[in-house]
């Protein structure tokens, strides 16, 4: 249950740690700059990705026709999108590859009209797939690093001209040099096209990245230098502040090192053209397993061209029936049900039973031990799902059967949200004391019937209660009020703290 903004939360609060870590010095140049360094490879590699994979819907601009109905967890907004017209649907797919392939080597640019220009684009492309997509907190992630873009040298001399230059070179670019046409059908919008080939993409993309890491190892020399020169023009503090520098430096620079690997390595043919040494590949491993040296990109292929495949768990009482299906909190279950929007809030059981749904229960322990906790009425399982009819222990749920359906969403007009249609038994009936059942999960050591050794201590134990307080309440309640909670108690301080300065 390990997603990959797991790995991105993880890799930036390393970032910003080497930020925050001392008092503000011009040490913190660098820390930004690794930081932008970091959101320049997740927008190019999510972008880059895409194309490189082959999927024939990227490449022919229809991906966004399957994406709202398809995606892991939609939201209200995605059902809506998905009735926008095809020219829409694919002009938004051709911005999207620009602004995730083409303006993220802009993020180095220290000019401020320039950044405010990438950061725009960011944010309302980031937005609109919160919007449209429960995404965890990736998405969020991405809006807070997007802050070190504001963060901009002041160029004393000629910083308009060069910015006009470079919009002027964005404007071409766009009318004339991207590789997209129109098409113009009687009496219908206009379509769009792709006019490259994925080999001349493939190589355009090895120049490409050759020109990102080179102008990121230029810009990070200069800022190194400039650091430098400011550290050592310093009165104060100047060893404290070498310190400082060589911390931040020395930090950002490994890093830097092995987070542009996945960029290089994206595509087989791209990582053969580069030859790592053995001790560089091996260091790698262990930083890769740390989680501060990712590979991005979301979507590659678009697998739900016929629709999207949901599991459906019933159980039931006694083997005759009747059977009465487990409703989950957030994934789509009745067809009446209404999309939910969650974001920042990640259900990973939801997330899980839509990656079961693609292979067997075989291939997903983790499915039979929902099914086992289900059936023996586990408080802890219980709690992840939204409606469990067997509450009343003297009518406990002694079977389980799952059926795989594919959902489509309704057409306009509609009092439903989701069509479905029943393809096949994904699960065949368990009863609550089924031996192949219990062995299967003894054997992948999913239940242990040996006490177990560890114990919780007072901090545990207050979080477990914690868990239990929480449990009914709305999650989005729960994170909002926490975060208007935390805003206010900013809030407080600063005034508090600018009275006293008045007084």
């Amino acid at each position: 249950m390990y997603y990959q903004w797991d790995a991105l939360l993880l890799e930036s609060t390393v970032y910003v740690a080497i930020l925050a870590w001392f008092d503000n010095g011009p040490a913190d140049s660098i820390a930004l700059f690794g930081i932008v360094s970091l959101l320049l490879r997740v927008v190019f590699m999510n972008g880059a990705t895409k194309l490189l994979s082959k999927c024939p819907t990227w490449w022919n601009l229809t991906a966004l026709n399957y994406h709202f109905e398809s995606q892991p967890l939609p939201t209200p907004f995605a059902w809506y999108a998905h009735y926008f017209p095809q020219f829409f649907k694919q002009l938004a797919t051709l911005q999207m590859n620009f602004i995730e392939i083409l303006l993220p080597p802009l993020f180095l640019i220290p000019l401020i009209h320039v950044r405010y220009f990438v950061f725009f684009c960011q944010v309302l492309l980031t937005t609109l797939t919160l919007f449209t997509g429960n995404n965890g907190f990736f998405n969020y992630n991405i809006l807070v690093l997007m802050v070190s873009l504001l963060q901009t040298p002041r160029v004393p001399i000629g910083a308009s001209f060069l910015a006009a230059i470079v919009f002027a070179k964005i404007g071409f670019e766009v009318v004339y040099r991207l590789p997209y046409k129109i098409l113009f059908e009687d009496d219908r919008l206009p379509s769009f096209a792709l006019t490259l080939t994925h080999e001349s993409f493939r190589k355009f993309m090895i120049y490409y990245i050759d020109v990102i890491v080179a102008t990121m190892a230029i810009i990070f020399t200069i800022v190194n230098c400039y650091s430098m020169l400011k550290v050592g023009s310093s009165q104060n503090g100047r060893m404290k502040k070498w310190v400082h520098l060589a911390f931040v430096l020395c930090s950002v620079l490994f890093l830097g090192v092995y987070g542009n690997i996945p960029l290089l390595r994206m595509d087989e043919k791209l990582a053969q053209r580069t030859y790592e040494p053995p001790v560089v590949m091996t260091m790698y491993k262990t930083v890769n397993s740390w989680s501060v040296a990712n590979s991005y990109g979301s979507y590659r292929q678009m697998t739900g061209t016929h629709g999207r495949p949901e599991i459906v768990i019933e159980g039931s009482h006694h083997i005759e029936g009747p059977w009465r299906e487990i409703e989950f909190t957030s994934k789509p279950g009745k067809v009446s049900k209404r999309p939910r929007f969650i974001s920042p809030h990640h259900p990973r059981l939801d997330m899980q039973m839509y990656y079961a749904a693609e292979g067997t229960y075989q291939q997903n322990p983790f499915f039979l031990s929902l099914v086992y906790h289900l059936m023996q009425n586990t408080t802890e399982v219980v709690n992840l799902i939204e409606d469990y009819p067997f509450k009343n222990r003297s009518e406990p749920m002694r079977f389980a059967r799952a059926k795989l359906y594919m959902y489509h969403f309704t057409d306009i007009g509609d009092k439903n949200w989701w069509t479905r249609s029943f393809q096949e038994e994904y699960m065949p009936t368990f009863n609550k004391g089924n031996d192949a059942l219990l062995n299967y999960l003894t054997e992948h050591k999913i239940i242990n019937k040996r006490k177990s050794e560890f114990v919780n201590g007072p901090l545990g134990k207050y979080l477990k209660q914690c868990h239990r307080l929480t449990a009914g309440i709305d999650e989005i309640a729960l994170i909002s009020t926490m975060v208007v909670l935390v805003f206010f108690r900013k809030m407080y301080s600063y005034f508090f703290s600018a009275h006293r300065r008045n007084e």
